[in-house]
């Protein structure tokens, strides 16, 4: 054993710590739709301040369907609950391939291909989500005239929370530290 291989090693782990924080942050950052968004469990209550005020970042799915016109949203409404299965699949398939991931990067003796190999795998996963979920929103937009399709791109980028839905500012809560 060199004197160069445990540096080597710690390079290895701290590299892969890098990624997967990386990984945490970007997922964050850009709004990958989340388990509790699609599978409810037995005793999951809905998020504090409602649906949207869930998470921030990303692309806010029921504010771009909340402004959309009227005969749109039905039909927003209906293709969003026709795919329902199939984002509940790929949102199982994902949460799989995040266990596989953690196992991966907790293994003794530790592989870096087979780290690298499952994050990969887990980041495929998360695409497939977002590419399904794009799908839909370019359908819906397709028909819709310039203006229209600006409005509605626009208010899914919002963040979400911190306005009411007619666009006023909520007063700051008082019992918070």
């Amino acid at each position: 054993m060199s004197r160069a291989l445990p540096w080597i090693i710690a390079l290895l782990i701290s590299l892969t710590a890098n990624g997967v924080m990386t990984g945490i942050v970007l997922h964050r950052v850009v709004g990958s739709p989340h388990m509790s968004d699609v599978v409810r469990h037995e005793h999951q209550h809905p998020p504090r301040g409602g649906a949207d005020t869930a998470r921030t970042g990303g692309f806010n799915v029921r504010a771009f369907m909340r402004s959309l016109p009227q005969e749109q949203q039905q039909i927003a409404r209906q293709r969003f609950a026709s795919e329902r299965d199939g984002f509940r699949e790929l949102m199982l398939d994902a949460q799989d391939a995040q266990r596989d991931a953690e196992a991966a990067l907790r293994a003794d003796p530790y592989d870096p291909e087979a780290a690298a190999a499952a994050l990969g795998e887990l980041r495929a996963r998360r695409f497939a989500i977002e590419a399904a979920m794009e799908a839909i929103v370019l359908e819906l937009v397709a028909d819709l005239p310039p203006e229209d399709r600006m409005d509605a791109l626009a208010a899914g980028r919002r963040r979400p929370g911190g306005f009411g839905r007619r666009g006023e500012r909520r007063p700051p809560r008082r019992d918070r530290f």
